[in-house]
Order: C-alpha cells, then sequence, then structure tokens
C-alpha cells in the first residue's frame, strides 16, 4: 500500500469508527426510549432484554453509515487541510481525485457491504424485533406484588400484602377482594399468613392461606337489596387460591404469520411479492369489470318474462302497477348491489395497492442506502478540503446540515410515493437527485482549489452585483 493511501485511510478511520459507533448508541437510546412504554412493568427477563436490544442494532444502521461516512470523510480531509497536507501533496503534483481515490474505492466497498447487509441482515432483524415486540406489548404485566400496595393485575382478584419475605413465596397479613363473578366486591378474604407457588408447568400460581376468614354478602346476585341483606362470614384454618398463569406468560408468535410483510423480506422475495400483487390485481379488476358489466345487462321484459330472449323496447307505463312495482324493486336491489360491490372492491384494490407501493418502496431501500453513502462522502470530502477545517466544529454543524437535507427528502419523497402523489422510483431517489449535482459541485470546485466558503470571494460577488445594477440605474 503507497503512503499516500494509508495517510488518507488513517485519517479517515480515525474518526469513522468512533462517529458511526456514537451515533449508533445515540439511535439506540432513542429507539430503547421509544419502547420504554412498552416494556418497563413486563417481568422481562434480562436476556429478553438483550435480545431486543441485539435485533434493534441492525435496523439502526442505515441511519448512523451514512452520517457516520459524512462525518468522518468531512473531518478526515478537513485535517488534512488545515494541516496543510493537501497542500503539499497538490504542489508535489497529485491531484485531488489522485488524493481521493483510494478512500472512495474503500466507500464503494462499504457500498457494497451496505447493500447486502440490507437485503440479507436487516430483514431478518426486522422481523425478529417486530414480533418480539408485538408480543411483550400483548403481555400482560408479571406478578409483582408489593408490600402495601392493592395488586390488581390478575383478573378477577385484588389482592393486598401488609408484609413479604425476601424469597416472595410467604406472605403476611393479607387483604384479598374476589370479584372474578363480576358482581363487585362481594367476597372478601382476611388471612394471617400464606404461602405462593407454582405449578410444574407453571400453568397456575397457587396462593395458600392460613388462620383466616372470608365474609361474602348472602345475595349477590341482585345489586339493589345489597345494603339491607347481611353478610357470611367463616373462618378457615386453611385455604387454597388457584389463579390461572397463562395470560402472564410471554409466548413467541409464529413468524410466518409475518412474512408477507415487506420490511421482512430480501429482494427476490419482494420482487416475488410485487408481481405476485400485479397479478391479483389485474385478475380482480378483470373479475371486477365482467361482474359490473353483467350488473347492468338488464332486461326489464326478460326478467318479467323468461320467453324473451333479446331485449326488446317497450314503455313503462304500458306495464300493468304490479309489473312496475317489481321491476322497481329489481332495479333498485341491483342499484344497491352494484354500490356495494364497487364500494368493497375500490377498497380492497386500494389495499393491495398500497401493500405493492410498500414492497416498491422496499426494493428500492436496498439500494438507496448504498448510493447515499457514495454521495454524502462526495460531499463532505471535497468540503473538508474546502473548508480545511478539523474537529469537532464546523464540520460536526455542516455534516448535521447535509444529512437533514438528506433525511428530510427521503422521508419526504417515500410518503409522497406511498400517497401515490408521485412515482415509487422518483420518491425513493429523490434525495439522490438532490444531493448528487452537489457532491459533484463540490467535488470540482475542491479540485481546483475553490475559495467557495471565503468571505472575501462572496464580498468581491456582492461588489459587483452592485456596481452591476448602478450601471444598469445609470
Amino acid at each position: 500500500m503507497k503512503t499516500l493511501h494509508r495517510l488518507v485511510l488513517k485519517a479517515f478511520f480515525a474518526p469513522f469508527f468512533g462517529t458511526f459507533f456514537t451515533m449508533l448508541l445515540i439511535l439506540l437510546m432513542q429507539s430503547v426510549w421509544k419502547y420504554i412504554d412498552d416494556l418497563i412493568g413486563k417481568g422481562l427477563e434480562w436476556t429478553v432484554i438483550v435480545e431486543i436490544v441485539f435485533y434493534i442494532i441492525p435496523t439502526l444502521i442505515p441511519m448512523a453509515l451514512p452520517l457516520a461516512i459524512l462525518l468522518s470523510s468531512l473531518m478526515a480531509f478537513g485535517k488534512l487541510g488545515e494541516t496543510y497536507e493537501l497542500t503539499a501533496l497538490k504542489s508535489s503534483g497529485i491531484s485531488l481525485y489522485k488524493i481521493m481515490r483510494p478512500l472512495f474505492v474503500t466507500i464503494c466497498i462499504i457500498s457494497i457491504g451496505a447493500f447486502f447487509f440490507s437485503n440479507h441482515v436487516i430483514p431478518y432483524s426486522n422481523m425478529k424485533f417486530k414480533t418480539l415486540l408485538y408480543d411483550i406489548m400483548n403481555k400482560k404485566l408479571a406478578l409483582n406484588i408489593r408490600e402495601g400496595i392493592f395488586f390488581n393485575d390478575i383478573e378477577g382478584y385484588s389482592i393486598k400484602v401488609n408484609h413479604k419475605d425476601a424469597d416472595g413465596k410467604v406472605l403476611k397479613d393479607l387483604l384479598i377482594y374476589d370479584h372474578s363473578e363480576k358482581m363487585g366486591n362481594t367476597k372478601v378474604i382476611k388471612a394471617e399468613h400464606g404461602s405462593m407457588y407454582t405449578s410444574h408447568n407453571n400453568r397456575y400460581l397457587y396462593l395458600e392461606l392460613f388462620n383466616g376468614y372470608s365474609y361474602e354478602e348472602v345475595d349477590p346476585k341482585d345489586p339493589k337489596k345489597r345494603v339491607d341483606l347481611p353478610f357470611a362470614r367463616s373462618s378457615f384454618k386453611e385455604q387454597k387460591i388457584r389463579f390461572d398463569m397463562s395470560s402472564f406468560q410471554l409466548e413467541r408468535s409464529d413468524e410466518e404469520r409475518y412474512s408477507n410483510v415487506a420490511q421482512f423480506m430480501n429482494l427476490k422475495q419482494l420482487q416475488q411479492n410485487g408481481d405476485s400483487l400485479k397479478n391479483t390485481i389485474n385478475e380482480r379488476l378483470l373479475i371486477f369489470n365482467e361482474k359490473l358489466r353483467s350488473y347492468y345487462n338488464f332486461n326489464a321484459v326478460d326478467s318479467l318474462s323468461k320467453s324473451n330472449t333479446t331485449p326488446v323496447a317497450f314503455n313503462v307505463n304500458s306495464l300493468s302497477k304490479n309489473k312496475r312495482s317489481r321491476l322497481t324493486k329489481a332495479a333498485s336491489n341491483l342499484v344497491r348491489s352494484s354500490k356495494s360491490y364497487v364500494y368493497n372492491t375500490q377498497r380492497e384494490l386500494k389495499y393491495k395497492n398500497k401493500k405493492l407501493k410498500k414492497a416498491n418502496i422496499e426494493w428500492h431501500r436496498k439500494f438507496t442506502l448504498s448510493f447515499a453513502c457514495i454521495v454524502l462522502f462526495l460531499i463532505g470530502a471535497p468540503l473538508g478540503a474546502i473548508i480545511r477545517k478539523g474537529g469537532m466544529g464546523i464540520p460536526v454543524l455542516i455534516s448535521i446540515l447535509f444529512f437533514l437535507a438528506y433525511h428530510i427528502s427521503s422521508i419526504t419523497g417515500e410518503k409522497s410515493a406511498l400517497q401515490g402523489i408521485i412515482s415509487v422510483s422518483r420518491g425513493m431517489w429523490a434525495s439522490s437527485l438532490i444531493l448528487t449535482p452537489l457532491g459533484i459541485f463540490f467535488t470540482i470546485k475542491a479540485a481546483s482549489d475553490s475559495t467557495l466558503f471565503e468571505i472575501s470571494m462572496h464580498r468581491g460577488f456582492v461588489k459587483k452585483l452592485k456596481e452591476l445594477w448602478n450601471r444598469k440605474k445609470s
């Protein structure tokens, strides 16, 4: 490897790994905070939390990688310009294109790796993360009885424990409201102490009570008379209550149910899914046209007399009152049926077209990530050479501005494509079409030692405009 190549690659990779993992950490914290309400209070094991984080990280790389490339390339060439190493290289006859070449080849390799990563790893991570998150969101709160607080997560019961041993099994001074019959708090149980344990298959939770009393209304079925009726009091030495634990288990969903989601597919699957949706839509349109056309092949005379097989012109007023009534009823039924059929078909086709657009969007997304890495490098490297500032000051500010422009244009294009305002290809490649000319422009300006961001140049330009304006006025 040439000394020039080592110099440029070292200047790039030193900030690249730092910025990439920093952005990944920030995005990870943001994502975890986004789903924090769905995760806390679920009694999840730490292995499940680690699994969630493990599946989230690959889905954040499409955001972190382009920004890391933009910032690190800008910092690398800004530092080379600030230390006059770029000036020394150019004075020795090496053009900026040649200086950028080894790094450009490296970015192309990273882009190819990003494509394969986006095509194979991200769909799998999306599927695992979404299915696991769905299971957690639909899982009830874990059994977590706290001292002095009513626990209401077991359906039909409210349990209060004044003291609980460290092992969580021995409970003292218990108060239980039993409203499992859905007639209100008709039964109250008090016990000195009790023990809690689960069955061998973890299917049931048993609460064994000792030395207590139960209070129950005599006739709870008639709520209006409860005030006047007495209650029954009984004591017990030992009593056992069984709770069903099935609703507290984290059951994993069958991933096959989510296999037709566009975010979970690679290129081949997206292509097959898109072709299948197109064929389904075309077949549905053909059936719709044929069926709707058959609705309007309505022959009033034939409907009233089966002997006629060809349309016959007739005067409705010439028909009897009974036949006119039958004809009007048949026509109105036909119109209502047609209206309902058109509405349902329209909804079905709208849903299928939206699925087709999502599949096309995900298909283009596989390529836009790789191309964005190259485009943002073509913006960052020449800008660093022009600005000639390293460090975390100006480069970070400029990187954020350009990345925001890229991200906002990407989201806007994707939303517009999904709503049918523009085509999917234009929407998904809108950000690249906007930023690619800027990257080429900055590269040309940096290669020609342009003073694009120098204040003196802009002052001269404004001065020339004023002189031109004064000449026109005179």
